[in-house]
């Protein structure tokens, strides 16, 4: 009876499985493209996602030069000494050191699908996702093609021609006068992957309250890349995820409070509403901050404001270009940021968010610093503070 009721469950598994893997319908495709290529679009080539995690038949890899080997019910993936292991049966991945990693491999429409981050991230090529005519391409590239936006720009009639006979539109009703025309986006600037500049340190800080759908991605993307940042955390805790004040403390970060506040705001309102916080920082993590900032700039704050703060052991920071994040696609957001990096030697203090695409950003950014040597140092109580104030101490 226990062996049935095991192979029962096993079997329903499987079948949900299936089913959150099945690829998005019309009119919410995803096509893929292998660096200036775009893949002929069908049910078992489109791109899927499982678990937050974009997945691709492994044969895109391949077309990359990746290689690849079957053994015993395990999908071998290797390029350039790297090597990834999955089990369709058993469910697992792992690398050539015996690493393992928590995105499987997915067996559906007769082929393997791999997760696309994992697979990018190992084998040293990168991806992103551009929007056209209302659907998204997934993009992948080993560094020798052109830009994302030129990319589209060049492959516009590829894109659509695809994605109307996916349709079954025919090219008369495609251009049919009354259909309306979705406005074009502009296109994505173009990084310079050898600028004559670079900064010469950059602090990445992310303002604002953290949340569970955005933040544990970010922190994905920093600990990947072995970098650290600082958290500057709103004073009203009650807008803290506890579990994620922790990780971001356990990972090694900087933690700092912003305030929000006008010269008006007494100094005494200013130090209770730091104690405050740090009562409850202390309380989570063993810590407390004694870098801050002000969300509207802290040449907003008094100088009496900024004595009082600074008598009190604080260090004033202000971020001095912002990743816009919140605001844009992450390949623009990415995009635009690299190319003020590309415009400076000096340093730059980097404010990211806690959006929907500051994981990507984060990672695309990080990436880009890695190819360029910029270091990310920590901001600690010994590093002199940037702020609009010009205030030193």
């Amino acid at each position: 009876m226990r062996f049935r009721l095991k192979k029962l469950l096993s079997v329903l598994l499987c079948a949900v499985l299936l089913v959150a893997l099945l690829p998005a319908p019309a009119g919410a495709l995803t096509l893929t493209a292998v660096n200036d290529t775009l893949l002929p679009l069908s049910d078992g080539t489109m791109p899927t996602r499982m678990g937050g995690e974009l997945y691709v038949p492994y044969s895109v890899f391949t077309s990359l030069g990746v290689s690849a080997s079957s053994e015993e019910g395990v999908l071998n993936l290797s390029s350039a000494g790297q090597t990834l292991s999955f089990s369709l049966d058993e469910g697992y991945v792992y690398d050539q050191n015996l690493n393992s990693y928590s995105t499987p491999a997915y067996g559906m429409n007769g082929t393997t699908y791999v997760p696309v981050k994992l697979c990018c991230g190992m084998f040293g090529l990168s991806y992103s996702t551009l929007s056209a005519y209302g659907e998204t391409v997934l993009r992948i590239t080993d560094g020798s093609a052109q830009s994302d936006s030129s990319f589209v720009e060049n492959n516009s009639s590829a894109i659509e021609n695809a994605i109307n006979t996916y349709k079954g539109i025919s090219p008369s009703q495609s251009t049919e006068p009354t259909q309306p025309t979705k406005p074009t986006e502009p296109p994505i600037p173009e990084v310079e992957e050898k600028p004559t500049h670079k900064p010469a340190r950059v602090y990445l800080t992310f303002y604002g309250a953290p949340n569970t759908s955005a933040t544990p991605g970010i922190l994905d993307a920093l600990k990947d890349a072995n970098r650290t940042a600082a958290f500057f955390l709103p004073t009203d805790t009650s807008l803290w995820p506890d579990d994620i004040i922790r990780r971001i403390a356990a990972e090694g970060h900087t933690f700092g409070l912003l305030l929000s506040a006008d010269g008006n705001t007494s100094a005494d309102n200013l130090l209770a509403s730091l104690s405050a916080a740090n009562e409850r920082l202390t309380l989570l993590t063993g810590l407390s901050a004694r870098i801050v900032s002000n969300d509207g700039g802290c040449d907003k704050l008094t100088e009496a404001q900024r004595n009082a703060l600074i008598e009190a052991g604080y260090r004033l920071w202000d971020s001095t270009l912002d990743a816009g994040d919140d605001t844009q696609s992450a390949a623009r957001a990415y995009a635009t940021t690299a190319q003020h990096f590309a415009a400076t030697d000096a340093t730059i203090v980097l404010r990211l968010h806690h959006s929907k695409n500051s994981a990507q950003t984060t990672e695309l950014l990080t990436g880009y610093m890695a190819r360029q040597g910029i270091p990310s140092p920590r901001i600690t109580l010994r590093v002199t503070p940037i702020n609009a104030a010009s205030d030193t101490r």
